[in-house]
């Protein structure tokens, strides 16, 4: 598969592309520095230079499907990233393909006031955004990850509508990810995640139950 990764430089990102070109997928990423390009050539990724808010286009050359991967943060410009872009994102491949894309949100974005205050105004914007995709004509998945740790990934997880507070590795956020661009039961599903003790692949079957 051709898997244009969007948001390649981030925390889960980086780790989607590590593991789809393992896997023996071709990935374009987009990054925004040459330090970024080095990184991600590692992996034995295309880098792709450009920027969110500017030209990105050409990492959909050739593409079957995208990850989103990208992010503002709490303290940066999440109105922009989050919220503005992913929205260009979806209409753009409307327009021009591919169908197929699967956003890495958040956990709380359908319920913000329940979630730590300084996460509040991201969620919202997510949300928007969220939003747009889900009632997009895209072959869409919406995965919202709850707290994110840089601990090794284990392979187990917890998969539902609300998951409940908890936290997962990125290891296993990119796992889930290049798990459902290869399920196409995951198609039109949202869905939160954390550590749990179900592999991922029967975690996701489990969706539709």
């Amino acid at each position: 598969m051709n898997i244009s990764v969007i948001g390649a430089a981030g925390g889960v990102g980086r780790r989607v592309v590590a593991q789809a070109t393992a896997a023996g997928h071709a990935v374009r990423a987009l990054i925004r520095t040459p330090e970024q390009a080095d990184m991600v050539s590692l992996h034995g990724a295309s880098p792709v230079q450009g920027d969110l808010t500017g030209e990105w286009e050409a990492v959909l050359d050739g593409a079957d499907a995208v990850v989103w991967a990208a992010g503002g943060g709490a303290g940066g410009n999440f109105q922009a990233i989050d919220g503005d872009a992913l929205i260009r994102v979806a209409d753009t491949l409307l327009a021009r393909g591919p169908r197929r894309l699967v956003v890495v949100s958040s956990m709380g974005v359908d319920r913000p006031e329940q979630m730590p205050p300084f996460l509040g105004d991201v969620l919202r914007v997510k949300a928007q955004s969220d939003a747009h995709v889900q009632h997009s004509a895209l072959d869409w998945t919406v995965v919202r990850p709850g707290g994110l740790t840089d601990e090794p990934g284990t392979g187990l997880v917890h998969v539902a509508s609300t998951a409940g507070r908890g936290s997962i590795p990125r290891d296993d956020v990119a796992t889930v990810v290049l798990a459902c661009l290869g399920d196409p039961a995951t198609v039109g599903q949202t869905f939160e995640v954390v550590s749990g003790n179900d592999a991922v692949a029967g975690a996701l079957a489990g969706l539709g139950s």
